[in-house]
């Protein structure tokens, strides 16, 4: 059995989405003053308000689409995507910036204007005009600048922690509980942008997944939750952090996740939990790093 071509993509997605949660992290968020939590104690709260956060919104979500009122929380979703896009959207706008030659009170307001401009554009897609590579692009952002703020709050060894919490709970909901397979569900029949899609075919719309089909093992798209993607990236940012931005903390954790990635697309049934190969392969990555060069640093 081979990797596809959506697969591939969603590889480069992956490490993509780590490399650029690193760059946020380095260039916006350290110079505004976060950085990584000292205490064990402080650490450990973090970990359960993440988890139940996560618990609770799935809960949430579940509950209101038993009695057809999705429309609300995809709004406020909506607009809590737009929130993180927001604050990411000005190393964006100041890159671009940056890179042209003009007079710095012009530049000024090409920052604020590109600032701005980039989450009202996303805004109107995700609501007006949602198709994959908008939700794509949401997705990414969303990603990137969730795992930069969760990397730099956490250290790297409790970043692990969080990593195998999650790959349990990941296991659970879709195993035993089975609601992540009915929040998927939710998600396509109700427009919430919540999940990478990654078509196998040109022309491809939104409305032509069929997740029965799916389901008999004949995928039309790769589909990925956001969280598969933020997840092993809040380990790389926190590793790289956490041992003074060295290379191997960076890349060995990204290539580990990016094995796991390619573990689940060659052995596991659809649907499946993907938490629970990602996580493990940036753990493996991390570990390899500590063990190999920690002591050099």
């Amino acid at each position: 059995m081979k990797i596809s071509l959506p697969e591939i993509w969603t590889l480069l997605l992956m490490a993509g989405t780590s490399g650029f949660a690193i760059f946020v992290a380095e260039f916006f968020f350290i110079p505004a003053g976060i950085s990584q939590t000292t205490s064990g104690s402080g650490n450990l709260f973090l970990i359960f308000i993440f988890l139940g956060l996560t618990i609770l919104f799935t809960g949430v979500i579940l509950l209101v689409a038993r009695r057809r009122g999705l429309r609300s929380i995809r709004i406020i979703f909506i607009i809590l995507t737009l929130y993180v896009i927001f604050w990411i959207s000005l190393p964006i706008a100041d890159i671009f910036v940056s890179i042209q030659p003009i007079p710095l009170t012009v530049a000024i307001y090409e920052v604020y204007g590109i600032w701005f401009l980039i989450p009202a554009v996303m805004g109107y897609l995700l609501i007006f005009k949602n198709e994959w590579y908008v939700t794509d692009t949401a997705g990414f952002m969303l990603s990137a600048g969730l795992a930069a703020a969760w990397g730099l709050e956490l250290q790297a060894w409790y970043s692990v922690i969080l990593l195998v919490a999650f790959a349990l709970y990941d296991y659970i909901s879709v195993y035993k509980t089975k609601h992540m397979v009915t929040l998927a569900r939710t998600a396509f029949s109700s427009d919430l942008p919540m999940l990478f899609v990654i078509p196998s075919s040109t022309g491809f719309k939104m409305k032509d997944i069929d997740m029965d089909h799916r389901e008999e093992g004949k995928p039309d798209a790769v589909l990925l939750g956001f969280g598969d993607i933020a997840m092993p990236s809040i380990l790389v940012v926190s590793s790289t952090v956490s041992y003074g931005f060295a290379l191997p903390f960076f890349l060995l954790p990204i290539f580990g996740a990016m094995i796991g990635l390619v573990t689940l697309f060659l052995t596991a049934r659809r649907p499946a939990p993907g938490l629970p190969y990602i996580n493990s392969g940036a753990i493996a990555g991390f570990l390899m790093a500590y063990l190999l060069f920690s002591a050099h640093l």
